[in-house]
């Protein structure tokens, strides 16, 4: 009776994450209502086992072996392209990755606080010039290697270089001529480690650092922005347990700090405002922790319901100076309190057809701290109610799978040349993938 027991919960785990042997991003966007969250990590790339997780647990390259994928996850620019190869005939062998992608710092120096100010921002725009904006699609290349450690352990990590180069040219509000050249370099690290409890609990650490530099350059050779500090780590974790024979828990716990820092150089094209540099920084934190319940019923093959709940707490600090001659002072102190429910839903309709749909709800209350000295330090409050829906479609045929991510306005507007109802985003987002 044990040993049927056990067979049973390990075709529950099996089943739970049916479809996904090689699936990407683009389908947990279609699962997920991407969104709608302020920014903040996308959960069910956590909660939901897919090669999209590898990005957070390089741990999980032992499952991918053998396998690619290119990843358009925005429209009409590129996601990521991923090669695994197995390094040996083993069942469970060292797997070695080699991949390309867009940053996950894009754009490299205009992060936002919540009240959407950037380091240019607080560093103080020269008038007429709009300031440093790196190219928000930004190159990234890297290698992986993913193996296990005895019976149990799982270990991986990650190292990517990229950097960016984007010409500037244009005319001050004060008539001066400008044709700068930016350019911008980073370093990205992830490392990870897993331990399979028994055959259907486990638990998943994995670490993230991110670091880089910036530099706007004038025809003269001349820096009119560099940077002080580019610097991002996350921490996550993840638990998998099983509840019932049909059903397991997913909690998860994220911790991400996000800093960019720059500094606006004094400029002879600059009018009177003096010999000094004026500085910006940008510090986001985010803190979010949730759970998921994954609900496979063993009669309902390719069948996944995975409704879950959880907040995000995000602060963020402004600080800079307008002015060359004025210190550096904080310009905003905000933060969002942002619970959110919702759940995702797969069904497998023919063998080579899977269907999938997302919805999340999600209140933010935000507060605004006025930076100002008493008595003018009074506090704004507001809370926002975003309700978001995702659908899409996995197709399998012959070692091929195609992921598609239909924004769902698409069904309503129908296709542009007929209707004359265009769809933002390009309507979808794909993914393709093969095994071998």
């Amino acid at each position: 009776m044990k040993k049927l027991l056990t067979a049973a919960l390990t075709t529950a785990v099996g089943m739970a994450f049916a479809g996904s042997a090689m699936a990407t991003e683009t389908r947990i966007n279609s699962l997920s209502a991407a969104g709608g969250l302020g920014g903040a990590f996308n959960e069910k790339t956590i909660t939901i086992r897919d090669s999209a997780n590898i990005n957070t647990f390089p741990q999980f390259m032992v499952a991918y072996k053998n396998s690619v994928d290119v990843d358009n996850t925005a429209g009409t620019t590129y996601g990521s392209m991923n090669i695994r190869y197995a390094l040996s005939d083993d069942p469970a062998p060292p797997v070695l990755m080699l991949f390309g992608k867009r940053s996950p710092w894009s754009s490299v120096i205009n992060s936002t606080t919540i009240q959407g100010k950037t380091p240019t921002d607080l560093a103080g725009n020269l008038p007429g010039y709009s300031g440093a904006v790196a190219d928000p699609t930004n190159h990234q290349f890297g290698i992986g290697f993913g193996m296990k450690a005895g019976e149990s352990v799982r270990l991986g990590a990650t190292l990517s270089l990229g950097g960016n180069r984007k010409d500037k040219t244009g005319t001050t509000s004060t008539g001066n001529q400008y044709d700068d050249e930016e350019s911008n370099t980073w370093v990205d690290f992830n490392a990870g480690v897993g331990f399979d409890i028994n055959e259907v609990n486990s638990l998943d650490f994995g670490l993230n650092i991110m670091a880089g530099t910036f530099t706007n350059m004038d025809n003269s050779n001349l820096a009119r922005y560099v940077s002080n500090g580019l610097f991002g780590i996350a921490f996550t974790a993840k638990g998998e347990f099983m509840v019932s024979q049909i059903s397991k828990l997913v909690p998860f716990l994220r911790i991400n700090y996000d800093s960019r820092a720059i500094a606006h150089q004094s400029r002879s094209d600059e009018n009177g405002i003096g010999n000094e540099s004026k500085q910006g920084t940008v510090n986001n934190t985010w803190i979010i922790l949730g759970t998921d319940l994954a609900i496979a019923p063993p009669n309902m093959e390719g069948v996944l319901i995975q409704p879950g709940i959880g907040f995000i707490y995000h602060s963020s600090l402004g600080n800079g100076s307008s002015a060359a001659t004025v210190s550096a002072v904080d310009q905003e102190n905000s933060n969002n309190l942002m619970p959110w429910y919702g759940f995702a839903a797969e069904a497998k309709a023919f063998e080579w057809l899977f269907l999938r749909l997302g919805a999340r709800q999600v209140i933010s209350r935000t507060n605004i701290n006025n930076t100002a000295t008493a008595p003018a330090n009074n506090e704004t409050h507001f809370s926002t109610v975003t309700n978001t829906v995702s659908t899409g479609f996995g197709i399998k045929l012959m070692g091929w799978d195609l992921d598609l991510d239909i924004n769902p306005a698409f069904f309503n507007n129908g296709i542009n040349a007929v209707t004359g109802n265009a769809t933002p985003g390009w309507a979808l987002n794909w993914a393709l993938g093969y095994d071998w």
